[in-house]
């Protein structure tokens, strides 16, 4: 087995997580900056805009699940020095990210109001909230090739690129939202509906320039027509759907869940709405290096396994274990510092909602904190073995099992306050802590998936 200290652990986490960790950072600030500018069109505006970006994270969630059941196959054939496998599995997983993008395209393009009526919104919010949606679902038809891109490149250890391309994607994102929504330079005064409109663009030419550099610059992961005849292969796509069915399937229970519950907030009420819309995307951006240290730990991990090295990765597993409660600690409490000057950038809204922004703040300290470690545990540890089936199971039952009905008998019978609602949805995290703990260092995830006859060893 290969030898390696914890400092050259951390050294590698940094070099693949801190590029990962912008980037996530990056794409959450996006979130957090367009809430400041809809902001300022008034509450009605940031509800909408509110319900449109959940159900565009929904279905981006969606398509990273299934690419992210891909990127365990790619990290692991990495690995295994197998470029044949990689690119025959990266080609179907291309295909399937994206025929999931066009159905998630097409509902929102198509059927704009279907989703939104579901949060009970006012007339003028559900008017706001389809037309924004309707943009929303074409920079998803444009996220299925551009998520597998990421993926793959993420899965040979290239962060580095998709951190550039983000910061491209971002920077004009923003330049786009500034001057479509209040109409600077001449350009049209278009409210939510530029917001809608920068992203599309944005994304348009992220995916261009995603393909060229993959192109040009890293041929193994140039798909050609041959890997797409390979990639409907049965032995291929049974392992394919072996490994990413318990993803899709845990992913649809978890949004399912997630989505669940910012319909019981939209019940209790507008400002209750428009409070999460400006709470989630500040959780978001917490989370980010949380999600720079699993991805970089999921693909460290996946490649040990793909090349046997089966003891490197449960020393990998507890040193992630370890990092992951230190950083959501050190993220939750900066979160609370900053507490202030964050409800200072907030001032045009309602009095109550920055009221509840106030309340709501230690839990989402604590949400941070358990999400950094369940994040590093189930994505970052136990999806890269393939141990996915375990996951889902979990995702069930701490969340539909316990999390929802907590929440739903809170809000809709009990009439408790909104912090009290959204400590009972952060509970789930607290549930989910424990047996995902108990599974890693049952080492029965340590599997290598590029060959059905490795076994762990002793």
């Amino acid at each position: 087995m290969q030898q390696q200290t914890f400092s050259e652990f951390i050294k590698r986490v940094l070099v693949l997580g801190v590029p990962i960790a912008l980037q996530s950072l990056l794409m959450s600030s996006l979130g957090f900056v367009d809430s400041l500018m809809i902001s300022q069109l008034g509450t009605q505006e940031v509800a909408a805009a509110g319900i449109g970006a959940r159900i565009f994270w929904v279905s981006i969630v969606f398509i990273w699940g299934l690419s992210s059941g891909m990127g365990i196959l790619l990290a692991q054939y990495w690995g295994a020095q197998d470029e044949h496998g990689l690119k025959n599995n990266l080609a179907l997983g291309t295909i399937v990210t994206q025929i999931f993008a066009f159905l998630c395209f097409s509902i929102c393009f198509f059927t704009p109001q279907l989703l939104p009526q579901l949060f009970n919104p006012s007339r003028e919010v559900l008017t706001l909230s389809s037309q924004y949606i309707q943009l929303l679902g074409i920079a998803t038809l444009l996220s299925g090739l551009a998520i597998a891109a990421d993926t793959a490149l993420r899965s040979i250890g290239q962060t580095h690129i998709n951190l550039y391309l983000s910061i491209m994607e971002i920077g004009l994102n923003v330049t786009l939202n500034y001057v479509l929504i209040f109409g600077h330079f001449g350009a049209p005064e278009l409210g939510l509906l530029g917001a809608g409109i920068g992203s599309v663009i944005a994304r348009s030419i992220r995916l261009i320039a995603v393909i060229t550099i993959i192109y040009y610059r890293y041929p193994v992961l140039a798909i050609r027509l041959e890997h797409i005849s390979n990639a409907f292969k049965p032995v291929l796509v049974g392992k394919f759907f072996a490994i990413t069915y318990p993803i899709v399937v845990g992913t649809f229970i978890w949004c399912a869940g997630i989505f669940t519950f910012h319909l019981i907030l939209g019940r209790m009420g507008e400002t209750e709405l428009a409070t999460m819309a400006v709470i989630t995307p500040l959780e978001s951006i917490g989370l980010s290096v949380a999600h720079g240290l699993s991805s970089a730990v999921g693909i460290m991990i996946g490649n040990s396994l793909g090349a046997n090295q089966f003891g490197l990765s449960t020393i990998y597993a507890r040193w992630a274990f370890k990092s992951a409660i230190l950083l959501g600690a050190v993220l939750g409490v900066l979160l609370l510092i900053m507490q202030t000057s964050i409800l200072q950038l907030y001032g045009a809204l309602s009095l109550d909602v920055i009221d509840l922004m106030t309340l709501s703040f230690p839990i989402v300290a604590l949400s941070i904190l358990m999400r950094s470690i369940n994040i590093t545990l189930i994505v970052g540890i136990l999806r890269s073995g393939g141990d996915n089936k375990f996951c889902m199971n979990i995702d069930f039952v701490c969340q539909w099992v316990w999390a929802v009905p907590l929440t739903a008998l809170g809000a809709m019978f009990f009439d408790w306050s909104f912090p009290v609602v959204l400590l009972m949805m952060t509970s789930e995290e607290i549930v989910k802590a424990f047996p995902a703990t108990w599974r890693v260092f049952s080492h029965r995830w340590v599997n290598n998936l590029t060959d059905s006859e490795a076994r762990p060893t002793a």
